[in-house]
Formats: C-alpha cells, structure tokens, sequence
C-alpha cells in the first residue's frame, strides 16, 4: 500500500462532514413510524430525505416496490463513492481495502443467480454497490450466460484466482459455500496484515476487525456443526481474531454441556451472547446462564443460531464499532462506522418495503431491522 499523509485539516474535513452526514440518518422513532405506512406512503417518507434526488429521477419510469428499491441501490452506491472520494491518504487506503468484501458478497450473488436461475431483479435487489466492482460491471456480469463467463469477466480481480481454482472442476454441493469462505478468508487475511504494515491509523482498526473475525469464526463453527461432516475446521476458520484457530478445532467436536459452557466462558463468548439475548427477548434481567442453556441447545441439536439471534449480535457488533470509533477518533473507524450505519439503514428500508409488499406485520417486520 502507499503511504500518504493526512494533514490535521483533511482529517477535519472527512470528519465534519461524515459527522453531519451521520445526523441524517433515519432515527429508531422514524422506523416506528415508516413501520405503520404503506408503499406509497414510505416512497414519500424518503422522498423527502436524503434519497429525494433519486426517488425524483426514477419517479417516471419506476413505481412502488420498485421505485423504492431503485433508490435506495443508486443511493447507496453514490453515498460509498462520494465518501472514497473525499476520503485522504492512508484513510482512503484503508476505507477501499474494507469496502472490497461487498466485492465478494456481490460476484457470489451473481454466481448463485446464474447456477440457481435466480431472475436478476431479484439479485438486483440485495446487491451492495460498495467495493471496487462498479454497477455498470456487475451489470455486465448479471447478463453473462454461464458460471464460466461470469467468472472470466472477473480475471482482473485481485480474488480471481481463488474464485477460477474453485470452480475449475464444476459444480457439486458445498462449493458455494467453500469458495465463498476463501474468498473472505483472504480478504481478512489482507487486510489485517495491512493493517499491521505500520500504515498510519492501521492499528487503530486491529480491535474491531479482531472482533469481527471472532464473530465471523463463531458463525461458521455453528454452521459447520450443524451441516457438514468435516472432522478438521481449521481452513475454515479465519486467523487474526482474539480466539486462535486452535480454540475453535478443540470445542468442533464437544458434546459434553459442562465443557462447551466452559469453552465459551473461557473465550468471553458468553457475555456477547448474553448481550444478544437480552436485546432478542427485550430483557435486560437475561444472565449468561440464560444465554449458555440456549445456546448449548442449539449446538446438541446441530442447529444454527436463531436469526432474531443473529440480528442482535449484527446490532451489537455495530454498536462495537460506535464505541471503538470514539475510542478512535482520528482513524479509519468514524469512516467505517458512518458507512456501516449507512449500509445498515438502506437494509432497513428495504426490509420495511418488503414486508409492506408481502402483508406483513409491524412486529414481524421490526425483528429484520438494525437499529
């Protein structure tokens, strides 16, 4: 990576600006509120916010769900491009490095839409136009007739070879999975040894990212318990977080109760799970012995974390974030935290259109919402 320095003023600058940027946001009591209105109703809610620019472009020709969709992906992408391009020196770095894993997310939706038949305005819809993949190229992917194409349109990509190793032998079941978890085991892989190069503001970022990896390699030891027959987890689990991949090849195999709850005392696993918990059932009187009866649970019955559970963590991996950008202030963490929120709010949108559109309840529709 290049080494630029950022003056005081240029930091200033991105600051200020993201800070007022951030204010803007869609507040907790202005989602009670788009929670109890129809289609027609939101598409004017955000037509009078930060998305009116696109709502009136797309107005003539787009309507209802689509409308809303529409601008909330044009938006979204303008919002990532303008912060990187006001976004100085070793911060920018940074910030372009992080935003390469919507990279990922996006080739693998492309790929499943085309091996699963999967219509592309589906795909459209869940698309996070943040990395270095531009819209117009996942466009081009999209209307690609084959995994093969699809994947030679990507041959300049930095992840491309590990995406045409991958699939050079075909499909069979598990592949996505696996070529997936090597594509972002390499990007946490780069992007923590870049962080650790010395660059300026790098290590400001090594307690976050060390926590989400953590998080990550939790996820995946559940869902390797409850649908693979793997004996050794270790290339599936992404080194650099506080937990060593060793910790997480000795509790794969654990079926006795007293030494999982003892594992994930000993790892501090339980103090996010009891965070989780409390924000899941509204109840801050939850206690880590609520927390390790239900999720020992889940593991005895090779089961995945719920998703109301997996939402909390998501609500407080992101709080995590808020906490250590204060921590942090002249670093690359405020940057990251406004384009998380950001990130996070449009999901909200799109979470509330949706189920607006197929009659869902507000209740129902709240448990899908970071906040």
């Amino acid at each position: 990576m290049h080494h630029f320095p950022i003056t005081p003023t240029a930091y200033i600058y991105i600051c200020t600006r993201l800070t007022v940027r951030k204010a803007r946001l869609i507040k907790k009591d202005q989602y009670m509120r788009l929670l109890n209105m129809d289609l027609n109703q939101i598409s004017r809610f955000i037509g009078e916010t930060e998305y009116q620019n696109e709502v009136n472009e797309l107005a003539g020709s787009l309507s209802g769900i689509a409308l809303i969709e529409g601008a909330l992906t044009r938006n979204l992408a303008e919002t990532y491009q303008s912060v990187v391009a006001i976004t100085p020196g070793t911060l920018h770095e940074l910030t372009v490095r992080y935003l390469a894993r919507w990279d990922i997310w996006n080739v693998m939706l492309v790929l499943r839409s085309r091996q699963f038949n999967i219509p592309a305005d589906q795909i459209r819809q869940v698309l996070i136009p943040a990395g270095g993949i531009s819209p117009g190229q996942i466009e081009a992917l999209l209307s690609q007739r084959t995994i093969n194409d699809i994947i030679e349109g990507l041959e300049k990509w930095e992840l491309y070879p590990i995406l045409k190793d991958g699939f050079a032998t075909g499909y069979r079941k598990g592949l996505f999975a696996e070529v997936e978890n090597s594509l972002y085991m390499s990007f946490y892989k780069n992007y923590y040894k870049d962080a650790k190069s010395g660059i300026r503001g790098g290590d400001a970022i090594l307690p976050y990212m060390r926590f989400e990896i953590d998080i990550v390699n939790i996820r995946n030891l559940f869902r390797l318990r409850a649908g693979s027959r793997v004996t050794d987890i270790k290339p599936y689990i992404i080194p650099g977080g506080n937990l060593r991949p060793e910790y997480f090849q000795q509790m794969y195999p654990v079926e006795d109760k007293q030494q999982f709850v003892a594992g994930m005392q000993q790892a501090k696993i339980l103090p996010i799970l009891m965070e989780a918990l409390q924000d899941v059932r509204c109840n801050e009187s939850v206690c880590e012995a609520d927390a390790a009866d239900l999720i020992w649970k889940l593991w005895a019955e090779r089961k995945t974390p719920l998703f109301a559970m997996m939402m909390a963590v998501t609500r407080l991996r992101l709080h995590r974030l808020e906490q250590i950008s204060r921590r942090y202030p002249f670093s690359v963490l405020p940057i990251l935290s406004y384009l998380e929120h950001k990130r996070h709010e449009v999901a909200n949108l799109r979470a509330i259109a949706r189920g607006k559109q197929f009659g869902l309840d507000a209740d129902h529709i709240r448990r899908y919402l970071v906040m």
